[in-house]
């Protein structure tokens, strides 16, 4: 095994570790208020600065984690490793007020290797939703009492999901493929109460477990025109809540409860690649999330279907060419999405354009995707925020060629 090979899997196994230690990783975004938290948008590769669209796009230089059916066109004897890093910068905005938050994070961890000539397996380990958030100076009226008492609550977390995907190509024009996902994670928050100079704590730990099935297809209808489609089973999130009630001058009470299961819903997926020769291909995609089925609500919000639309440009001068410029892929997106929360009768609804480059870093295919987004989510009205978001994303996306003899010892 050569020091390179050595090297991606010591890198891997630390950035794993890292990953899994991210439980406590900041959306910093008020609404993971709701639910499970901010759904993670980040995936491999190269979709990022498409918008995030790739349904039809293959895996045939690098992995492409969107749709299964993508395996079926991963070449022979490569391995691709795929290492996400994301940093985000929200501006949030209510009425007069504003603020400023950070968070950065690995986005996902991913590899892929092929099991014959037609079929490859991938195991991919990323965050699907993210809680983060600091509310201060809630006031709240004291039952059978004229007085109040204030209280700051703090939360964070994540569920992360660990998916197994194979793909299989049949007839070199169609592609099949399925996924099976673990889902696993935990939310934390902290509710401090001030009542009339006595201090109440109450710290709330949620565990989140469950499984989920999908499947997807690609089909190449001439050279230059792909189609492809997903679907993924509705499930329903295992959940326990784990309680620490701390109060002045008294011992902590802890109490395991069960909790609502979280209900994810079924969703389904259509995307489109055209070609223009060698140096252009466009993506659109279009997906539907049917919230509305789990009849989940509170008294604050309800969750309704979700809508999202995307696109993306992907350029490259000369593929193959003698000079480095004429291999760089140029990489614009944009992406609209209807939301899945109804508050106070408006919905959260958001939008994003990216741009991106894959610059090369080896000759076997390996690149190193940069992409930077600005978006906003939300809205000032009926006393929601509006969130402006600033995203770069950072993914090693190599590609190796294994069990090769060499020419010469």
């Amino acid at each position: 095994m050569t020091m390179n090979k050595c090297f991606t899997i010591a890198f891997l196994i630390l950035a794993t570790s890292s990953l899994l230690a991210q439980t406590n990783a900041l959306s910093n975004s008020p609404y993971s208020v709701f639910g499970i938290g901010i759904p993670n948008t980040f995936t491999t590769g190269k979709t990022n600065a498409l918008g995030g669209a790739g349904i039809a796009l293959k895996s045939d230089n690098s992995l492409n984690n969107l749709n299964p059916a993508s395996l079926g066109a991963m070449p022979l004897k490569h391995f691709y490793f795929d290492i996400g890093y994301k940093t985000q910068l929200y501006s949030l905005s209510q009425g007069a007020g504003s603020s400023k938050q950070s968070n950065s994070t690995f986005s996902n961890l991913a590899m892929a290797f092929p099991v014959t000539k037609k079929s490859a397996v991938s195991v991919v380990l990323s965050p699907y939703s993210n809680v983060g958030y600091d509310i201060t100076g809630i006031s709240r009226s004291i039952e059978g009492s004229t007085s109040f008492y204030t209280s700051d609550v703090t939360a964070n977390g994540s569920v992360n999901s660990l998916d197994l995907n194979y793909g299989y190509n049949f007839f070199d024009r169609l592609r099949l493929g399925v996924t099976g996902s673990y889902f696993f994670g935990k939310t934390e928050q902290t509710e401090y109460n001030s009542i009339v100079g006595y201090a109440l704590d109450i710290q709330r730990e949620n565990r989140y477990n469950g499984f989920r099935l999908g499947a997807g297809l690609q089909y190449d209808v001439t050279e230059s025109i792909s189609i492809g489609s997903t679907v993924k089973l509705p499930t329903a999130l295992e959940a326990t809540q784990n309680s620490i009630i701390t109060q002045d001058y008294d011992d902590a009470i802890t109490e395991e409860t069960s909790v609502k299961d979280f209900e994810l819903p079924l969703e389904m997926g259509f995307g489109t690649e055209f070609k223009f020769g060698k140096s252009y291909a466009v993506y659109a995609d279009y997906s539907r999330k049917l919230w509305s089925q789990t009849e989940q609500e509170s008294s604050l919000n309800t969750y309704k279907d979700q809508d999202s639309f995307k696109a993306g440009l992907n350029f490259t001068p000369r593929p193959g060419g003698l000079y480095y410029w004429q291999n760089v892929e140029y990489r614009a997106g944009f992406n609209y999405d209807t939301g899945y929360l109804n508050i106070a009768g408006s919905d959260v609804s958001s939008y994003a354009v990216s741009v991106g480059l894959g610059l090369p870093v080896s000759r076997s295919g390996s690149k190193l995707n940069l992409m930077y987004s600005y978006g906003r989510n939300g809205e000032i009205a009926n006393g929601l925020i509006r969130e402006n978001i600033h995203s770069l994303s950072l993914n090693f996306s190599l590609d190796g060629i294994w069990f090769m003899k060499p020419k010469y010892n």
